[in-house]
């Protein structure tokens, strides 16, 4: 007879009684025990770093999101990874770009926005990839699932696999919504650089990525509440949209829309709903004139790199390359730490004066 959910996870939880006290199985645990007597765990204390990581998870991402609601990972509790950053620097940095620029404004429009998983350590993810547990490798995850490593071109990223309750209520009211709405809404009003849509409740792995180096990052979270003042996007994209529901692949490559992949009736309906409030359909309107901004730089890139007439080498590889010869001539002409923008504006008239 197959096991239920329930059977399963009481079975585990006694399996881990002697482990963690030999008390526990009758229920003589911590202080109801004699006065000095071992609990028998074979597990050490560790206060110090106990008392770190909670340092750690008490850190304030947004006004609305602290890194503890990021930290939960069921594979690190079930085998005992400890889900522990390499450079909790960069994971703080990272998330903050993440909540400040798209879950913030989405819990603005929709409420509640709920995490499903998000950051990884490279020990929990390495994990996941070499026992096959639907993880990429730690390589591909850098700025991504895994916020406290840089991906191969220099840039922080952060990825949050979310709910939107809202959303999920909305789209089961009538037949023929599915996750697509969602997508366009964030393709058309925020600056994310890659969607991943699972099957059950619309839930999407949304990633920001950008520069670390970039002090329009560096905002105040106490007083951000989704308000367009407050919202600083300068994201360095993928534009990559794909899904594991129907229908499943990729619908946004490089910015560019896959054949049959378009706006649906049903989105029309969704903006209509949005709008209803003149409140929230003024927030959406800034929000799409501060998107435009953040459009035409990535179709600017687009267009650069369509010109090559190289058609064998991916919009990302094209990219790469032009981040990496960026990041080079900085460094030959000696100067010291900048944003990338600066770096890429130098570059870009050397260039044209060259030419």
């Amino acid at each position: 007879m197959k096991k239920s959910t329930k059977d399963k996870l009481q079975e585990f939880a006694e399996k881990q009684q002697a482990v963690a006290c030999s008390r526990l199985a009758g229920e003589k645990c911590g202080k109801d025990g004699p006065k000095g007597c071992p609990c028998g765990s074979t597990i050490t204390p560790e206060a110090s770093v106990v008392n770190a990581l909670g340092d750690f998870g008490r850190e304030r991402l947004s006004k609305h999101y602290f890194m503890r609601d990021f930290l939960y990972s069921e594979v690190a509790e079930v085998h005992g990874i400890p889900n522990v950053p390499n450079d909790a620097g960069l994971a703080i940095k990272a998330g903050k770009a993440l909540c400040r620029n798209l879950l913030e404004p989405l819990r603005h429009v929709f409420g509640h926005v709920t995490i499903r998983s998000a950051f990884r350590s490279a020990n929990v993810n390495g994990f996941c990839n070499c026992h096959n547990m639907n993880c990429s490798s730690n390589k591909r995850s850098y700025a991504n699932h895994i916020w406290d490593h840089k991906d191969s071109d220099g840039f922080m990223g952060a990825t949050a696999c979310i709910v939107v309750p809202w959303f999920v209520d909305w789209m089961n009211e009538k037949e023929g919504r599915d996750w697509r709405v969602l997508a366009w809404f964030i393709h058309d009003h925020l600056p994310y650089s890659e969607m991943v849509f699972f099957v059950q409740n619309a839930a999407v792995n949304l990633t920001w990525r950008g520069d670390p180096c970039d002090p329009a990052q560096d905002g105040d979270v106490c007083r951000f509440d989704g308000s367009c003042d407050s919202i600083v996007w300068r994201s360095e994209p993928k534009r990559y949209v794909s899904s594991f529901q129907v229908p499943a692949g990729w619908s946004v490559k490089n910015g560019e829309l896959r054949e049959g992949r378009g706006r649906s009736e049903h989105y029309v309906d969704f903006l209509h709903d949005l709008n209803r409030s003149a409140s929230r359909a003024d927030y959406l309107n800034q929000l799409r004139v501060a998107k435009g901004a953040e459009d035409d730089r990535f179709e600017g890139l687009v267009q650069e790199w369509k010109a090559t007439q190289k058609p064998w080498i991916s919009f990302d590889r094209w990219r790469s390359v032009t981040v990496g010869a960026v990041r080079e001539a900085w460094r030959e002409a000696g100067r010291g730490a900048g944003p990338f923008w600066e770096k890429e504006r130098s570059w870009r008239e050397a260039e044209a004066a060259g030419s």
